[in-house]
């Protein structure tokens, strides 16, 4: 034997001598390779979701032959070897990331990628496609110890007891996404079982059952009744610093604390001191702690236990859900039970509504899932996940779905900026758990069972104008069902399907949510709306053609007129936001239209793609007119902009979903209404940070989620409508004292105040009712001195419009939005979303002229007109232009004469000067209007020389009649 073979033979010795000498548990001695292939897939409802295609390597696991959410569990050890091999099936790039464990990187269709994940840390862990994993791309990844031990669990007589993973009965995988609850659940031969959508997870008494529980995006509290935990020893949060959270959610667990828990079915665990009430990243040690209520982390955390099922209390039905109260009221809850021994269910799991599902186009016994994702992008602020696949029979809107009863509709905020809330608009009368209606605006979603057949059609209550529709149609029946009658968020009940005013909301859901029916003055072409082209069933059981019926009743191919601007010019500029342009350099929609009142063109486009310019909704400007101050309604940005140039000066994070901005004309701070929380952003004059935000309701209140204020004219006083709590509050800046909260919209449960007007000298504030189709005539203290019905004149069964109230007039006001009084205080203009403009005489507060308007009327605001008087600018989200009011053309005082002067065209020309390349839906979506001079009274007194000049001296100083 030569000297090389010898040593060779004494290194294997020694080598396996040493392995032998190795403990059971070390790492090395049972390392293993995992070599994985995942697929990603569209599942029927289309969603996405991971698919196991195989799993060399393996240690036990029985994956579902399918695609599903959340994705197959990987279960390995830690010190394995684990490469992951991804197949794109979707028509989008898709991905697999493990946070910290992996670095990702996105995958083209058709196209394979290939990931290797670190298993030294133990523990629970997500792997997700960074865009796509709040709508399906998620799963769990679990390293468990080599030697077999999980954790171990507490028992009734406070004993720590110590689990092998083979003691485990069952795995319950459970993912907090939005407000949803998805599961997986593991049996003891390893063979895992989707349970979908917030199931039911059974267990038999005394069993031993293991919890992972692992958050998506914004972050969650789980709780389990009856059952109590251990925290880890050591536990390091893998998520963003759950203190970077936003107020609101802070807000609803200060309130679950002051409140209590709020747990039934005889659970005991009232004592607080053992919820887990850590944030951020943090640091145990010694004996692990009792919890029974884990705060998750933004972005992504995770947690796992293990439980005795039923310890201390028996059998029974245990809830778990989230804390956060306005998450669990959005339904994310469900229930634990726990059989007896010997009982017939033995413990079986049941799941819930699943993408597998039956819905329209989808067979299957299992109750069907359609999905919503909600979004920033027009027309699909509610987007159904399969609009592609259903497009052909929804007239061209992505936000209609259909599904039989027993279904449930699935809510996901994974493609917007900010927060909003699912808020039934219409439902079938009698449907049970309806109305639907967050109490508070977050960045989650919400899951809805629907069993009625029949029409429902939900909003956001931040932005209105979002909707999203289900038919839950009865298969044994003819036609779509629409249901018998309709009940309307404002308590409007039992309104039969076959009434105008049931048609015409119906037809207004099918402009506001598809492009090809908005009005394109530029096409040279009639205006045409395609509606569905299916049978429905109405009142009576009748099946009509919904096509037929809607057209018949409102006509179709109507006639555009090219814009013909007014023949006296204006004073300055008129800045618009065409909330819904879409430019190059963008992938959020929304410019600023500048047009030139002399000229009547646009004279500059305003995208500013540095930063991404999100649905830009309302203006204002500082003293001297050289700052535009612009919020971005679906962010949570006020944006200032140099006036002459258009550029950028600074970009300010002020609170959720600002929606309007005033300055003092006092002293020109700064105020912004914060529409997605509670309260006024002020930021003082000259500086470019939030001093304070001033609240709009009491500490422990609900948020009033204000929308378009204003502020009186000696600067110290501001009145807000309050959506949330249909209220309009009035408040002193300086102090920030309520002064008063006066209802409005009468006994109405949900009037929805959007806007306020006020008179130059402060005596009496206007507030637009949207959904009570009403004004509110309050005085500077606060008092509700009238209440204007602007549907007095329209009979909602057979839609006729005649003089109703004894004034002479027929008149008809839908959805009443912006509402400014005219600077010299004579009139107000009323911009309503049904497709009209209401002039109201402020002498006596009553209706004095209906003039036309475009679909989806939605802003106003008063510039100087040339020579005298005013303008007032009415912009309209569905068409692209931009109307001109001249509410007294003779300067008589009388405003009943007021008319149409001129109508502009929001296109670009080949004159104007642009920041970015319009890429889409040119000048369309004008919400926000501001006239620069800022010529209201207070503000106008301050402008500077250049714009006094320009004024008559009665514009100079408007004082009332």
């Amino acid at each position: 034997m030569n000297k090389f073979t010898l040593r060779m033979k004494l290194l294997t010795a020694m080598a396996l001598g040493l392995i032998a000498a190795m403990p059971l548990g070390s790492t090395m001695a049972l390392a293993a390779s995992h070599n994985i292939v995942l697929s990603a897939e569209i599942l029927p409802n289309g969603q996405p979701g991971y698919k196991m295609v195989s799993h060399s390597g393996n240690q036990g696991s029985h994956y579902p032959s399918t695609a599903v959410i959340p994705g197959p569990t990987l279960f390995v050890k830690q010190g394995d070897s684990v490469s992951v091999q991804l197949v794109n099936n979707t028509k989008e790039k898709v991905g697999f990331k493990v946070p910290g464990l992996s670095h990702g990187g996105t995958v083209a269709p058709g196209q394979t990628g290939n990931y290797s994940v670190d298993t030294s840390a133990r523990g629970t862990h997500l792997y997700h496609d960074e865009k796509l994993g709040l709508t399906g791309l998620f799963g769990a990844i679990v390293v468990d110890r080599p030697d077999g031990k999980v954790e171990s669990y507490l028992d009734a007589d406070g004993r720590i007891v110590p689990v092998k993973r083979q003691d485990v009965k069952k795995q319950q995988v459970l993912f907090m996404v939005g407000s949803t609850f998805w599961g997986t659940e593991i049996s003891q031969d390893g063979t895992q079982t989707p349970l979908w959508t917030n199931p039911t997870l059974g267990a038999v008494h005394n069993d031993i059952v293991r919890f992972h529980i692992l958050s998506v995006g914004p972050g969650h509290t789980f709780h389990l009744h009856a059952h109590r935990w251990l925290k880890p020893v050591t536990e390091t949060r893998k998520g963003k610093d759950s203190a970077s959270r936003h107020d609101k959610d802070r807000d609803d667990y200060s309130h679950f604390r002051r409140d209590g828990d709020g747990d039934r079915h005889g659970d005991d665990d009232d004592d607080h001191r053992h919820h887990d009430l850590s944030k951020g990243t943090v640091e145990h040690s010694g004996t692990p702690g009792i919890i029974d209520t884990k705060l998750l982390a933004d972005r992504f955390d995770s947690h796992a236990f293990t439980v005795k099922a039923g310890t201390g209390v028996g059998p029974g039905n245990w809830q778990y859900h989230c804390h956060l109260f306005s998450h669990m009221e959005a339904g994310m809850h469900g229930s634990f039970r726990v059989d007896p021994v010997g009982s017939p269910q033995m413990g079986t799991s049941i799941a819930g509504a699943s993408p597998h599902g039956a819905i329209f186009g989808h067979t299957s016994n299992d109750p069907g899932l359609v999905t919503f994702i909600i979004s920033d992008q027009p027309s699909s602020w509610f987007r159904s996940a399969r609009a592609d696949t259903i497009f052909g029979i929804t007239g061209g809107t992505r936000s209609l779905e259909v599904l039989p009863p027993g279904g449930s509709v699935n809510f996901i905020m994974s493609d917007t900026n900010t927060v909003h809330s699912i808020t039934s608009l219409i439902w079938p009368s009698g449907a049970p758990h309806l109305p639907f209606d967050q109490a508070r605006a977050y960045k989650g979603g919400g899951l809805l069972h629907l069993s009625k057949p029949g029409l429902y059609v939900f909003t956001c209550k931040v932005h209105p104008y979002m909707f999203g529709a289900v038919i839950v149609d009865d298969p044994a029946t003819d036609g779509l069902d629409l249901g018998e009658t309709i009940d309307l968020a404002p308590g409007i009940k039992n309104l039969p399907t076959s009434s105008d005013l049931a048609t015409f909301l119906l037809r207004t859901f099918f402009v506001a949510t598809a492009p090809n029916n908005w009005q394109d003055y530029t096409s040279g072409k009639p205006w045409n709306i395609t509606y569905p082209n299916v049978s429905v069933r109405i009142t009576g059981g009748a099946s009509v053609n919904l096509s037929e019926v809607l057209i018949a009743r409102y006509g179709n191919n109507t006639v555009l007129t090219p814009p013909v601007p007014p023949r006296i010019h204006g004073v300055g500029e008129v800045w618009v936001d065409t909330q819904f342009e879409k430019t190059a350099g963008k992938s959020k929609p929304g410019t600023i239209s500048v047009v030139d009142t002399t000229t009547w063109k646009v004279t500059r486009k305003i995208a500013l793609p540095e930063i991404n310019m999100n649905n830009p909704h309302n203006m204002w400007t500082n003293r001297d007119q050289s700052i535009v101050f612009q919020t971005q309604w679906f962010d949570n940005k006020l944006t200032m902009i140099d006036k002459k140039t258009g550029k950028l000066i600074k970009n300010i994070r002020v609170g959720e979903a600002p929606a309007h901005v005033m300055t003092r004309p006092d002293n020109d701070d700064i105020t912004v209404t914060n529409n997605g929380e509670d309260g006024v952003s002020i930021i003082p004059a000259g500086t470019t940070k939030v001093k304070e935000i001033m609240p709009t309701q009491k500490s422990g209140q609900l948020a009033a989620n204000p929308h378009g204020h204003w502020i009186s004219a000696d600067g110290n006083q501001v009145v807000t409508p309050n959506i949330f709590t249909n209220d309009v509050g009035f408040y002193d800046i300086d102090s920030g004292v309520i002064l008063e909260r006066t209802p409005t919209g009468g006994s109405a449960p949900g009037a929805h105040p959007i806007a306020i007007g006020m008179m130059p000298d402060s005596s009496k504030a206007y507030a637009a009712n949207l959904l009570h189709h009403s004004v509110s005539v309050l005085d500077r203290n606060g008092s509700l001195l009238k209440t204007i019905n602007l549907i007095a004149d329209y009979n909602p069964i057979d839609g006729t419009i005649q003089d109703r109230d004894g004034d002479g007039l027929a008149t008809v006001g839908i959805l009443p939005i912006q509402l400014p009084v005219s600077p010299d205080g004579r009139a107000v203009v009323v911009a309503n979303m049904g497709q009209s403009i209401i002039v109201i005489d402020t002498r006596t507060d009553r209706v004095v002229k209906m003039l036309p308007c475009d679909p989806g009327c939605h802003g106003a605001n008063f510039g100087a007109k040339k020579g005298g008087g005013y303008y007032a600018y009415v912009t309209s989200k569905f068409s692209n232009e931009l109307i001109v009011v001249d509410v007294d053309p003779n300067n008589d005082g009388n405003v009943s004469d007021a008319e149409v002067a001129g109508r502009v065209s929001l296109v670009s020309n080949s004159n104007t000067h642009t920041d970015d390349r319009i890429s889409g839906l040119a000048g369309y979506g004008g919400q926000g209007v501001l006239a620069i001079p800022n010529v209201y009274n207070s503000w106008v007194k301050n402008l500077p020389d250049e714009w006094k000049s320009q004024l008559t001296p009665a514009q100079r100083n408007p004082s009332h009649h």
